[in-house]
């Protein structure tokens, strides 16, 4: 099984720029990218904020820019996304059919369990919450088949990042979020957004990863190296891979500057601990 992850592409109306960035063209990059990746991928998940300020005309340019994609995509939304308006546009199979207030769903994706969280508190702030009815329903998902390699998709990473500037909002419902992977050993990724670079953390026996945005970011790090700094970060995506011997892989591929090419830069093998330089390219 390998599932691309797209996350935060931000896409915006026709002739605005998301902070100077045509955020269209680096989401058509990143999806060239993954229709040539070899083996192909199964399926894609974009991990939140899909549009920018939440309008239909960015829903509607979204769904034309995922047009091009020859692979099912699904997706969670983000805290800058409307949920009303997203599934008024895009098709009811990308958030599982979920007819429900917060989106939730559970599909296949080639023997794996993909779960979709939604952890969205209020629009347009970066909170986050896990309301009780979603966990009431992540717990019964889990129990149901607990033996299924799993992977969970949650917009907001529910541990801490160390970026201080968003570490500091209040996140509802992770701690038993949490607790209830920690029975799970079968999880073997939980996949997030958010803020638009690459961290890590352990959760039960699950690898967590925020995935890079598929387009240039300026990162503020409040506190981390000194007082205030700006940290370029490269545009990417994430590909996660189950084989046959249940494990799991997780490659981050960046957008080379001068080409647009995409190349393989940092792999997290299932031990979670090892770091190794990747040389495929795409």
């Amino acid at each position: 099984m390998i599932l691309a992850q797209l996350s935060d592409p931000h896409v915006v109306r026709p002739g605005e720029t998301y902070f100077g960035t045509d955020t269209e063209r680096y989401l058509t990059d990143a999806l060239a990218a993954v229709a040539r990746l070899e083996p192909r991928a199964d399926a894609v998940i974009v991990t939140g904020d899909l549009v920018h300020r939440g309008t239909e005309l960015e829903y509607v340019r979204f769904k034309r820019i995922m047009a091009g994609l020859d692979l099912p995509y699904y997706v969670i939304p983000g805290n800058h996304d409307d949920r009303d308006r997203m599934r008024a546009v895009l098709a009811p199979e990308t958030f599982g059919s979920c007819t429900e207030p917060r989106v939730r769903y559970e599909l296949e994706v080639n023997g794996v369990r993909l779960i979709g969280l939604d952890a969205t508190g209020e629009p347009s702030f970066p909170s986050a919450s896990l309301d009780p009815d979603s966990l009431d329903w992540f717990e019964t998902t889990l129990a149901a088949a607990p033996l299924a390699p799993t992977i969970v998709a949650v917009h907001q990473p529910p541990f801490r990042t160390g970026l201080v500037y968003l570490d500091v909002f209040r996140y509802k419902g992770a701690s038993r979020f949490r607790r209830a992977l920690e029975r799970y050993p079968n999880v073997g990724r939980v996949l997030c957004g958010h803020i638009h670079c690459v961290r890590t953390a352990r959760l039960g026996r699950a690898l967590a990863l925020s995935g890079p945005s598929t387009a240039p970011q300026i990162v503020p790090e409040l506190f981390e190296r000194r007082l205030f700094a700006l940290r370029r970060e490269v545009p990417g995506f994430a590909l996660h891979a189950w084989d046959a011997a249940r494990n799991f892989t997780t490659t981050i591929y960046r957008r080379e500057p001068a080409t647009g090419a995409y190349g393989a830069a940092e792999r997290y093998p299932a031990a979670g601990a090892a770091f190794a330089v990747a040389n495929a390219r795409v």
